[in-house]
C-alpha cells in the first residue's frame, strides 16, 4: 500500500492549483488530461518498458562519457587538483574539489550546447518535440516550444527561441513558458548533479516530465480566455547565433567559465548565509529554552536550525509524494532548501545523507529537487525576460509567484507518479 500514497500527494497537488485558479470555469481539461496522461506515460516508458529504460541508460552513459572528457580537459589544466587518488592521499577517501569539477563540466557542456545551436541541431530536435506537444495538447506553439527548450537549455535561453512572439504572449501562456523553465534545469548542469552521484535517469527523467506537468498545472492556475497567435502554427528563427563554429566554441568556453565561478560563488554565499541564520536562530532558540517561561519542555529550540525548520514545513509535501515517514523530515528539509535556496545547495545535502536515508526517498528526492524553481528564479525572469519583451514586464512580476509554485508542484507531481510506479 505504501507505493500508493503517491495518489494522495497527485489529489493534493492539483486540489491547490485548482484553488489557486483565476477562471475555473475556463479550465480546458481536456488539455489538462492529456498532458497528464503524456506524463504518466513518459514515466511508464522511462522505467517500466525496457527500451524506455535502455534508451535513457544509454543517454545516462553518454553523459557520464562527457564528464570523462571534460575531466580530461580538466586534468590538463588543474592536474593533481581532480585526480582522486592524489586527493584521497591528502585528505581521505572520496576526497574531491567541487568547484574544480564543477567548472570542467559546465564549461564542456556549454562548449557542446553552443556547437549544437551553431549547427542548428538543438533548435530542430527543440521545434520537432514543440510540434508535438502542440498537437497532442492542443496549446499554443510558443509555449509548447518554450516549454521543450527549458528541458535542454537554460530558462531564459528558452525565451530567446521564442523571442519573436514573447511581446504578444496572452498571460496564461507567459505563465505556462515562466513555470516550464522553472519545473526542470538545463542540460549544461545536468552532468553536475549527475557527477555527484544522482543517476542520470532520475535527472533526464524529471526534467523531460516537467515540460507537460508544469503546462497543465499552469493551464489550472491561468487557463487559455485569449486568442494565441501561435495556436495553430510557429516558426524558430534559422538565424546564426555566431559566426562560425570556432566564435561558437569560443563563446560557450567563455559563458561556462562565468556560469562555474557565478554558481561557485553563490554556493559559497548561500553556504555561508544558512551557516550564518542556523547561528542565530540557535541563539533564539536557545534563550527561549533557557529563560522564556512554559518553553523549557521544547527541547527542540535548543537546536534550532533553518533545515529543522524547513524540514517540518515541507516534511508534508514529502509524505505525500511517497517518501518513507522516517525520512521524511530530512526530504522536506531539502525540499525546503531547494524553493528557498537553489537546487544546487539541496543536491550538495543530498548527497551528504544518500547512504542514511531509504533509496526510495533518495530516487524521490531526486526528482522533487531538480528544477531551477526557487526565489531567485522569479528576479531572473522579470529581469532577462524582461529585457527581450519590456511590455511584459508587469506580467512577468504578477505572475512570478505562480510560475514558481507550478514548476515546484511540477516537479513533485513528477515524484509522485514515480513513486507509485516503482
Amino acid at each position: 500500500m505504501e507505493r500508493f500514497v503517491g495518489l494522495i500527494g497527485i489529489v493534493v497537488i492539483f486540489l491547490i492549483v485548482f484553488l489557486m485558479s483565476n477562471n475555473r470555469k475556463a479550465i480546458n481539461y481536456k488539455t489538462v488530461g492529456i498532458g497528464f496522461l503524456l506524463q504518466i506515460l513518459l514515466a511508464i516508458f522511462i522505467f517500466k518498458v525496457p527500451l524506455g529504460r535502455d534508451i535513457f541508460l544509454m543517454i545516462g552513459h553518454f553523459i557520464q562519457k562527457i564528464l570523462e572528457f571534460a575531466t580530461e580537459g580538466g586534468l590538463f589544466v588543474f592536474g593533481a587538483l581532480l585526480q582522486n587518488s592524489r586527493l584521497e592521499e591528502l585528505f581521505g577517501k572520496g576526497s574531491t574539489i567541487f568547484a574544480v569539477q564543477l567548472i570542467c563540466a559546465n564549461i564542456f557542456m556549454m562548449v557542446l550546447v553552443n556547437i549544437l545551436y551553431y549547427y542548428r541541431i538543438m533548435q530542430r530536435v527543440v521545434a520537432v518535440l514543440g510540434r508535438i506537444m502542440n498537437k497532442i495538447m492542443h496549446v499554443s506553439g510558443a509555449e509548447a516550444l518554450s516549454n521543450v527548450a527549458s528541458s535542454f537549455v537554460g530558462q531564459i535561453t528558452a525565451q530567446i527561441m521564442i523571442k519573436p512572439y514573447l511581446e504578444k504572449l496572452t498571460r496564461s501562456e507567459l505563465l505556462a513558458s515562466m513555470a516550464g523553465s522553472m519545473a526542470c534545469i538545463s542540460g549544461a548542469i545536468m552532468p553536475i548533479y549527475i557527477g555527484m552521484g544522482i543517476p542520470a535517469q532520475y535527472i533526464l527523467a524529471s526534467s523531460i516530465m516537467a515540460a507537460p506537468g508544469a503546462m497543465i498545472l499552469a493551464k489550472i492556475v491561468y487557463p487559455e480566455t485569449g486568442e494565441p497567435e501561435t495556436r495553430d502554427n510557429f516558426r524558430i528563427s534559422k538565424r546564426r547565433t555566431f559566426a562560425n563554429v570556432f566564435e561558437a566554441i569560443s563563446n560557450g568556453a567563455s559563458e561556462g567559465m562565468k556560469v562555474a565561478i557565478s554558481v561557485t560563488a553563490m554556493i559559497l554565499a548561500l553556504v555561508a548565509l544558512v551557516a550564518f541564520v542556523d547561528w542565530i536562530l540557535g541563539l533564539g532558540g536557545m534563550f527561549c529554552y533557557k529563560f522564556i517561561p512554559g518553553c523549557s519542555h521544547l527541547a527542540f529550540l535548543s537546536h534550532l536550525s533553518l533545515n529543522l525548520i524547513l524540514g517540518k514545513i515541507f516534511a508534508i509535501f514529502a509524505i505525500i509524494i511517497g517518501v518513507p515517514l522516517q525520512d521524511a523530515s530530512v526530504v522536506g528539509s531539502l525540499m525546503g532548501t531547494k524553493l528557498v535556496l537553489n537546487e544546487m545547495v539541496a543536491y550538495v545535502g543530498l548527497t551528504h545523507v544518500a547512504q542514511s536515508i531509504d533509496p526510495k526517498s533518495f530516487m524521490l528526492a531526486s526528482f522533487a529537487l531538480c528544477s531551477f524553481g526557487n526565489f531567485g528564479s522569479i528576479a531572473i525572469q522579470i529581469g532577462g525576460i524582461g529585457e527581450l519583451a519590456p511590455n511584459q514586464k508587469k506580467n512577468l512580476a504578477r505572475l512570478g509567484l505562480r510560475a514558481l509554485i507550478c514548476g515546484t508542484l511540477s516537479c513533485y507531481l513528477s515524484a509522485a507518479i514515480v513513486g507509485i510506479l516503482m
